[in-house]
């Protein structure tokens, strides 16, 4: 414990003294684990079961999004009327960490929801299936394109076949086998439940979801947040203070999910430097809080 008093301090009074520039270190250096875990996939040639199929590609995804949001708490540097300033484009950040919320949920109810094995397979399979037919549905101007289209058309057909076969399918009404077999989101719980059941949303990062949605959306609630932050507080360390701390559990999170779910990965979390191993200990324990 003793010798990791040093790296617990350092988090502790970033974490009180709102010190920026410490916890945006601290988030690169989550960042940087995340990055050497999801990497350890490969190195180590871990065995990957069905449902894992996407599984490096969105953990890369994850971490490219964080260092855009790095980039944007550090500041934006332009010029306006001839002047140059630099502003935190807090909107933008609001709609990444929305996005990285949502992308945290698909990922925990794709790999690491304590399901069978069996349910996580049908859970890709029904993934799989929603984004091949909306593919699908765009339209198709040029010829040369005309054979993908085939191809995705053929993908749709092998995979309801698959799906037709689970127990899960046959054992469903009729109805439920139709919006299975035709689904009309990537995934069959909500993000809200998904949240819930990962222990994440204990920090009311549900709520922070619902709030950064209407940025996304470009709803009145960003009008009145602008006047308010950016003309009244002229301030924004308080809202990036927040939006840094639910990154920061979410990516930590992710790399105690992975180091778990696979022996392999497992091994390469336990060579990190240890102030990076209580940088993950102390952001995912807080889900937990």
């Amino acid at each position: 414990m003793e010798e990791r008093k040093p790296y617990l301090l350092e988090i502790y009074n970033a974490f009180k003294t709102d010190d920026i520039k410490t916890r945006l270190k601290h988030f690169d250096i989550l960042t940087n684990s995340l990055f050497i875990l999801t990497q350890s996939l490969f190195d180590n040639k871990v065995k990957i079961e069905h449902h894992h199929a996407e599984i490096e590609n969105k953990y890369f995804r994850y971490g490219m999004a964080n260092h855009s949001i790095q980039k944007l708490l550090e500041g934006n540097k332009f010029f306006l009327v001839n002047k140059q300033i630099q502003v935190t484009d807090l909107f933008s950040i609001y709609s990444l960490t929305r996005m990285q919320i949502e992308s945290f949920a698909i990922m925990y109810y794709l790999f690491f929801d304590k399901v069978e094995v069996i349910e996580k397979d049908f859970r890709y399979d029904i993934y799989k299936l929603h984004g091949l037919q909306k593919q699908n549905n765009f339209p198709v101007e040029f010829k040369k394109n005309k054979w993908k289209k085939k191809e995705i058309e053929d993908d749709i057909k092998i995979l309801i076949e698959k799906i037709k076969e689970f127990s899960k399918f046959k054992n469903s009404k009729e109805n439920i086998q139709r919006e299975f077999l035709k689904p009309k989101r990537a995934k069959l719980e909500s993000t809200k439940s998904i949240l819930k059941t990962s222990g994440i949303d204990s920090n009311r990062i549900n709520d922070m979801w619902n709030l950064y949605s209407n940025h996304a959306h470009g709803e009145h609630i960003s009008d009145r947040q602008y006047n308010y932050i950016y003309k009244n507080k002229k301030t924004t360390l308080e809202e990036s203070m927040t939006v840094l701390t639910i990154n920061t559990i979410l990516t930590s999170t992710l790399c105690n999910l992975i180091s778990n779910e696979f022996e392999g990965v497992k091994k390469k979390y336990e060579e990190l430097h240890l102030g990076d191993k209580v940088q993950i200990e102390i952001w995912s324990n807080l889900n937990k809080k």
